[in-house]
C-alpha cells in the first residue's frame, strides 16, 4: 500500500467498491481488503487537516484515520469516502454525512477527550458518533439522537460494536431532558436559533456547539459555554449544514 500513489489507491478502492455493490452476500475477505485500502486512501486526508484547519489533537486525527468512513456512506459513494466533502444519505438532500473536517472543528471547540460524555444531536448514519466514540474511549460515552427511523436503524447497525455508544430514535430538539450528565453537546443540523431548553440542560461548565443560520445561506458555528449560570457564546467561522427536520 505504501508504495502506491494516491491515484492507484483510489482506483483500487473504486474496484473494490464495485465488487461490494455486486456481491449477493457479505464477503469477509473482501470487507477486510476494502477496509485496508480505504484507510490508505484516507492518509492524505489526515495529512491535509493541519493545513486546512490548523492545530488538531493527535487523537482526533487518529480517529479520522482509523474510523472506517466507507462503512457509513451509501454504497454508491464508497470510492469518495476518503474525500473531505459531505455526501448524501438519501435521495432528497435531507441528510448528509458531513465532511470529515466539520466533525474535527466541532470536536476541537468542545475539547473532546478521553473519558468525556458527549451527546450528539443528529446521528445520520453514525459516523460522527463513531469518531467521538474512538476519541472518548472506553471510559467515555456517546449518546446520539436521530429523528429519521431509517437512519436510526442504519446508525444502530453501524455502531453495534461500539459498547460506549447509545443510539436513540427521537427528536433531537426536544431531547434535552434525556442528556443525562453529559457536559459536551454537538448538533449536526442547522438551527435558526439555539433552543433555550438546551441551554437550560447544560451543567455548569458545559459546552455546546451548533451551526446557526438558515440552511440556504451562510451559517456560523457557535460555541456556547455555561459559566456562573450564564451562557457565553462565541462564533467560529462559516459552515454549511442540512436543515433542522424537527417540527419544533
Amino acid at each position: 500500500m505504501a508504495e502506491l500513489s494516491q491515484l492507484e489507491r483510489q482506483q483500487w478502492l473504486a474496484s473494490l467498491a464495485a465488487r461490494v455493490r455486486d456481491q449477493s452476500k457479505e464477503d469477509a475477505v473482501l470487507a477486510q481488503e476494502l477496509r485496508e485500502v480505504a484507510r490508505g486512501c484516507r492518509l492524505p486526508l489526515v495529512d491535509s487537516m493541519k493545513r486546512q484547519i490548523g492545530p488538531i489533537d493527535p487523537e482526533h486525527l487518529r480517529a479520522l484515520l482509523e474510523v472506517a468512513r466507507e462503512r457509513f456512506v451509501r454504497p454508491e459513494d464508497i470510492e469518495r469516502s476518503g474525500d473531505d466533502t459531505p455526501l448524501p444519505l438519501d435521495d432528497h438532500g435531507l441528510s448528509t454525512i458531513s465532511a470529515p473536517h466539520a466533525y474535527l472543528l466541532s470536536f476541537r471547540l468542545l475539547e473532546l477527550t478521553q473519558g468525556d460524555s458527549l451527546v450528539e444531536l443528529g446521528s445520520g448514519s453514525g459516523y460522527g458518533a463513531a469518531l467521538a466514540a474512538f476519541i472518548v474511549g472506553t471510559k467515555g460515552t456517546v449518546i446520539t439522537f436521530e429523528i429519521d427511523a431509517t437512519l436510526h436503524a442504519r446508525a444502530r447497525s453501524n455502531l453495534a460494536t461500539h459498547d460506549n455508544v447509545t443510539v436513540v430514535l427521537g427528536d433531537a430538539v426536544t431531547s434535552a431532558p434525556a442528556w443525562g450528565d453529559a457536559r459536551k453537546i454537538v448538533a449536526t443540523f442547522a438551527l435558526d436559533t439555539i433552543p433555550e431548553t438546551w441551554f437550560g440542560e447544560l451543567p455548569e461548565g458545559g459546552m455546546l456547539v451548533a451551526p446557526v443560520g438558515p440552511p440556504d445561506r451562510e451559517q456560523r458555528l457557535v460555541l456556547a459555554v455555561k459559566r456562573g449560570g450564564l451562557i457565553e457564546t462565541t462564533v467560529h467561522g462559516a459552515v454549511r449544514y442540512v436543515k433542522n427536520r424537527s417540527s419544533r
